[in-house]
């Protein structure tokens, strides 16, 4: 039996990613729900085989604290999911302007900062997760409302529901999949691959993000992304996390990767199926 780390309680979006992950899997998957991101990344590899966590947004980029643990820890990328991504406020206000407290979970906040930001004084609470916020608009008063997905409201739950409240309609997130110490798995022809490295300057030299970007850029490899993470030693000091097509058995990409760790420490973190956006667009229907 596999054991899967998630952040719960049922219901959120890490759940649901992580019941897609499941529904594709032969062996027999039991899914544990931590009550924050970073619990869940704990227990990978101490009580459970695998995480699924949310780790890049549409608009709000990455989870800081999803990268800052890959710096320190043994977990490997494996897979990708990437899911679309809506909010609704709900509240016992039979009206909007009655809402006096509101809870959003600390991710959400900032993909629904514009409507946020209209709803004058309201004071706002985070929590750690959409289930946590919605436990507080089902227990709270008259008074109380809560950003929540909006798969997880039915009609008739709240007399106040306003749906598609975050920033952008087409808001997406992007999943990863974690083991401990896991080996590359082998390259499959006729898939489309992805890989995720993190790039450590230990000799503090200018240009040295110029070399890194060349050693790529000479080699014709697409990066897809690219984050800059302190290093919390000095200031002006980074390591960078580096996502890029390919498979890390590409002979061009082994090139590149040999010759940045000429002068850099390089962390493979994983290659992995590549979740394109027709692939992702055909998932959400």
């Amino acid at each position: 039996m596999i054991k899967i780390a998630t952040l719960g309680p049922a219901g959120t979006y890490s759940d649901t990613a992580t019941q897609r992950y499941v529904r594709k899997q032969s062996q027999v998957c039991e899914i544990h729900y931590f009550e924050s991101i970073k619990l869940a990344l704990n227990a990978v590899g101490h009580g459970c085989d695998i995480g699924v966590l949310p780790v890049e947004n549409f608009s709000e980029g990455f989870i800081s604290l999803v990268l800052d643990h890959l710096l320190d820890s043994e977990l490997s990328v494996v897979n990708e999911i990437r899911l679309p991504i809506q909010f609704s406020l709900v509240s016992r206000a039979a009206q909007l302007h009655a809402i006096k407290q509101l809870y959003v979970q600390f991710v959400a906040k900032g993909q629904c900062s514009e409507f946020l930001g209209s709803l004058g004084q309201v004071d706002i609470e985070t929590t750690e997760s959409n289930m946590e916020s919605l436990q507080f608009a089902v227990l709270g008063g008259a008074d109380t409302a809560a950003i929540v997905p909006s798969s997880a409201v039915k009609e008739g739950d709240f007399p106040l529901v306003i749906a598609d409240v975050n920033d952008y309609k087409n808001n997406e997130t992007r999943f990863l999949v974690f083991t401990k110490n896991s080996a590359v798995a082998q390259k499959i022809e006729d898939t489309e691959y992805k890989t995720s490295i993190i790039v450590m300057d230990e000799n503090d030299r200018p240009g040295f993000l110029g070399e890194v970007l060349l050693s790529f850029s000479n080699r014709k490899i697409n990066l897809t992304s690219i984050m800059s993470r302190p290093t919390k030693q000095t200031f002006g000091k980074y390591h960078f996390f580096i996502d890029f097509d390919g498979h890390v058995q590409d002979a061009n990409i082994a090139q590149a990767l040999a010759e940045i760790a000429v002068n850099c420490k390089v962390k493979l973190l994983g290659s992995y199926p590549k979740i394109g956006d027709a692939e992702a667009r055909a998932n959400a229907a």
